[in-house]
């Protein structure tokens, strides 16, 4: 089969674009023929005033796009359109372009932007549902949800409602859902049907037996180093104990502010790594901290980790209620309670204890995110959309 993969850069790379190119290696690996339609946010930079107008003016209909996308399908004939991030560059205006031109569309959910264009359900810090169930979602106009200047929050806003009237995201053939609770939330809260959906748990790319090794480093964290994955919680939490060490692997737009901490002596701050260099990181460590303080859909490293045979530390709520069995392949902390993370990493810096939940969670991934796992299911969804294109 050929497959166009289609997906917006964000400025930051994380867990998607991990996603994105292990998707295109498996697939390439079966045999199919892969061709990546992609945009950059990081490009949004260079842009001169009269560039980020027409930017936003295309989040409502990008000619552009539509022009180029047009002649990628024309020339390389796909069989199948997946899509992964398209705000905000890309916009849905693919969507009509795949069904003008006749191709299958795939949506894999990476976020809620399908319900609410900011993508995490989260306000000043706190979890916010008032733009749920609204057709106007003047809420986020309103508190300028995305921390960035009133146009653009104006343009973003205003351009998912006209393509939420439009039917925009009723084009998308199938949505696949990285996880039930992600999928029962959609279908709560929007108006996507039971019919349209699929849940597919992601892969990652790790391989051998890693379960086992004697864990000695204490913890790590893996991800974006923004306010809203909890970063100053866990940071806070062991400041205050030297007896807790902790590495610190990412980058976000909150990296200088946790640069500071490098002045605590069990806290190591070690920056964007490979992904290899992650994996070893994690196969030293205790467990893996996951203080997410938004509702996740399925987090990359949470896969890794038990890729690794490495426990995971998590909030107790949201989709970690599905993913992480308590006391077997991770430990539940309660977000709300002050202390209750700190009192949790106490309770986990025994190498006894991680070694026995390290083996659980390497035998967790194994049973559920192979990569042979998820092309099988995948490939499935492709035939069922192919052959229904052709009746």
């Amino acid at each position: 089969m050929k497959i166009l993969l289609i997906h917006n850069y964000y400025r930051f790379q994380g867990g998607e674009e991990v996603y994105l190119g292990a998707l295109a290696r498996l697939l390439k690996k079966n045999g199919h023929k892969v061709r990546l339609f992609t945009k950059d946010n990081r490009d949004i930079e260079s842009f001169d005033l009269k560039e980020q107008a027409h930017a936003a003016m295309g989040m409502f209909w990008n000619s552009q796009i539509a022009s180029e996308l047009s002649e990628v399908i024309s020339n390389f004939k796909p069989d199948i359109a997946h899509f992964n991030n398209i705000f905000p560059l890309i916009t849905p205006t693919a969507y009509w372009v795949c069904k003008k031109k006749g191709v299958p569309i795939v949506q894999s959910v990476h976020s809620f932007r399908y319900m609410f264009p900011k993508s995490l359900l989260l306000r000043r810090g706190e979890l916010c549902p008032y733009c749920l169930n609204r057709n106007l979602i003047q809420p986020a106009i309103f508190h300028r949800c995305f921390d960035e200047p009133i146009l653009y929050t104006l343009a973003l806003s205003s351009s998912h409602c006209l393509h939420y009237f439009l039917g925009s995201f009723k084009l998308i053939d199938k949505f696949i859902f990285p996880s039930t609770f992600t999928k029962d939330y959609y279908l709560r809260n929007s108006d996507i049907k039971n019919g349209r959906s699929r849940v597919i748990p992601n892969f990652v790319e790790v391989t051998g037996k890693k379960s086992g090794k004697v864990r000695r480093n204490g913890f790590i964290y893996v991800g974006s180093l923004t306010r809203q994955k909890g970063i100053f919680e866990l940071l806070e939490a062991v400041s205050v104990r030297p007896d807790i060490n902790l590495r610190v692997l990412g980058d976000g737009v909150e990296a200088k502010e946790v640069s500071r901490f490098k002045r605590f002596k069990n806290i190591e701050i070690l920056g964007r790594r490979k992904r290899r260099e992650i994996y070893r990181y994690m196969e030293e460590s205790f467990f893996t901290v996951i203080p997410s303080l938004v509702l996740e859909v399925m987090p990359t490293v949470l896969i890794e980790s038990f890729a690794t045979g490495t426990p995971v530390i998590v909030p107790k709520r949201g989709v970690f209620r599905e993913l992480v069995e308590d006391t077997k392949t991770g430990l539940f902390y309660d977000p709300d309670k002050p202390g209750d993370l700190e009192k949790t990493l106490l309770f986990a810096m025994k190498p006894s204890l991680a070694r026995k939940m390290g083996l659980a969670a390497r035998k967790e991934f194994e049973g559920k995110y192979t990569k042979e796992s998820y092309y099988k299911d995948l490939l499935n969804t492709y035939q069922e959309l192919n052959e229904a294109n052709f009746k």
